[in-house]
């Protein structure tokens, strides 16, 4: 499968074809990937990630990968690995990460948990010490990793995936 990100589109397909063909893996290339992506689709058959920059830089890469995931192996970008791995060891963002289907980042969450709040832009900006349009494009962000165009429809996504209480639980520490 190719995508230019892993968007809500992208991990819906991933979803949709792993719901019809759980025993197929999925070559998943992609522009943009972080570590978040990686956690929120790997349990929809993804065995191998590949940025469309490397294969730029190795024209073979592609049927190696494929010959890797025929095979039963798995591979992610240089470095993706231990990105992981650290994003998933700390424990403010454990809960967070290690939900499958959950496409936003820790930082988007933290918003998002303000949204619900029922704080505005501006507040959500003092309390978590960033300008009103880093709050704005965060939200953009969000709106658009989920597929969204209002405030209410993320807060009731978040709701449903579980992160509000997440969030909760995390602040309780």
């Amino acid at each position: 499968m190719t995508a230019e990100r892993v968007d809500r589109a992208c991990h819906d397909a991933l979803k949709s074809h792993y719901d019809r063909h759980p025993d197929i893996a999925v070559v998943l290339v992609v522009d943009l990937v972080g570590a978040h992506d990686i956690v929120a689709v790997a349990p929809y058959g993804v065995a191998a990630v590949v940025r469309t920059a490397e294969l730029c830089d190795d024209p073979d890469l592609l049927q190696r990968v494929k010959a890797l995931a025929t095979e039963g192996g798995h591979r992610l970008p240089i470095g993706m690995g231990s990105c992981i791995r650290t994003a998933a060891a700390e424990p403010t963002r454990q809960q967070t990460l290690g939900q499958p289907g959950v496409l936003l980042k820790p930082s988007e969450v933290d918003v998002l948990v303000l949204v619900a709040e029922g704080l505005t832009r501006t507040g959500i900006a003092r309390r978590l010490g960033r300008t009103p349009e880093q709050v704005r494009s965060t939200l953009k962000n969000i709106f658009g990793r989920l597929g969204v165009h209002q405030r209410a429809e993320a807060v009731a996504y978040a709701a449903r995936a579980g992160l509000l209480w997440a969030m909760s639980d995390r602040e309780a520490r």
